[in-house]
């Protein structure tokens, strides 16, 4: 009994030790940002910190502070939280405080890739504190514009839904989707859509054979960031 009292204490006192958190103040000295991780999430990171989902879609809390958790994969397929962070804004300044403390509390090892929403204060962010990290944007948020930005034509059953969808997750070779992109841009008279023109020039970060020499483990959306988000409102 008084050995088990001594493992439980030890590692109850390892995980104190390993807590880590951040608090970044005004001039006022008030609190705009905080970001903290647990000990668990920590060692975790060591062994699944290879892909990272990051989203900030929520602002349901009490201050209606965006919430900001890092989340990624384990051998089982489960999510892992890799720490949370409510931040004052969502402006390049903060994202780059936040990746920057968040690299400090995972001993400097960034993660190989990063999935995030199309977001340019926090594309800017990931450019500059993780320069080698492989940046991709989530597939479901750009997915989601569609039936706004292309009403005329991104309906049900439509021959343009359709043929798009082919072209995303069905392109095996580059080649092959700059040939069927080019086609369904020309046969619907889309040459002059900026939207997708838009779209195009970063098809790199979002069009899945760009990403098939980089390890994702199998995720090309941040939706396991919303699942845990689902977890923390449970709770609140």
């Amino acid at each position: 009994m008084l050995k088990l009292f001594y493992a439980i204490s030890r590692e109850n006192k390892l995980r104190t030790l390993l807590f880590f958190y951040a608090i970044q103040c005004d001039s006022d000295a008030r609190m705009i940002n905080l970001f903290w991780v647990d000990a668990r999430s920590r060692l975790a990171y060591e062994h699944f910190g290879d892909v990272i989902t990051f989203d900030t879609t929520y602002r349901t809390n009490k201050y209606s502070m965006p919430f900001a958790p890092f989340v990624g994969l384990n051998h089982h397929c489960q999510s892992i939280l890799f720490g949370c962070a409510l931040l004052q804004d969502e402006s390049e300044q903060s994202f780059i405080w936040l990746f920057e403390t968040w690299l400090e509390a995972m001993y400097g090892k960034a993660p190989i890739s990063i999935l995030t929403d199309q977001d340019l204060a926090i594309g800017a962010a990931v450019k500059k504190v993780f320069p080698d990290s492989r940046h991709r944007l989530c597939l479901w948020h750009i997915k989601k514009k569609f039936p706004e930005k292309l009403s005329h034509l991104y309906h049900k059953k439509s021959a343009f839904k359709c043929g798009l969808k082919k072209c995303i997750y069905e392109s095996y070779t580059v080649e092959e989707f700059e040939k069927v992109w080019n086609e369904l841009i020309i046969e619907n008279g889309l040459e002059q859509n900026e939207w997708l023109q838009g779209l195009y020039e970063i098809r790199n970060f979002w069009i899945l054979v760009y990403n098939r020499n980089t390890f994702f483990a199998g995720m090309n959306t941040t939706q396991r960031s919303d699942s845990i988000y689902s977890f923390f409102l449970f709770f609140c």
